[in-house]
């Protein structure tokens, strides 16, 4: 696997650095994808790539999804990102976790957080 790393709001890849809107919280990493979590500001007005806050990227640093609409509770941004027993899964503020399908970014199985 490439070496991959982040200062702020830059994710760098062996042989690419990509450059996002907000810094980055969280960084997780699994065979071919990594996940990233951004760390949204408190601001008065919040828009869809606020309340999406989670993307996938291949270890080339190519954008494979950014996380895609909840059906339930869209307005929510998600606070924590997590790999579990090889799923992903993506919590938002409301303490909702979800199952994210790890090809198309979609939130899928939800939970409450206890």
């Amino acid at each position: 696997m490439s070496m991959i790393r982040y200062d702020n709001n830059e994710l760098f890849f062996t042989e690419r650095k990509v450059t996002l809107e907000y810094p980055i919280q969280t960084l997780r990493k699994d065979k071919d994808t990594v996940y990233i979590l951004l760390d949204i500001p408190a601001k008065s007005n919040y828009n869809f790539d606020d309340f999406h806050n989670v993307y996938a990227f291949s270890n080339n640093g190519e954008k494979k999804w950014q996380i895609g609409q909840r059906e339930v509770g869209d307005d929510d941004i998600y606070t924590l990102i997590n790999i579990k027993e090889g799923y992903f899964y993506a919590t938002d503020f409301s303490g909702r976790r979800y199952q994210v399908n790890k090809i198309s970014g979609k939130p899928e199985k939800m939970d409450i957080v206890k």
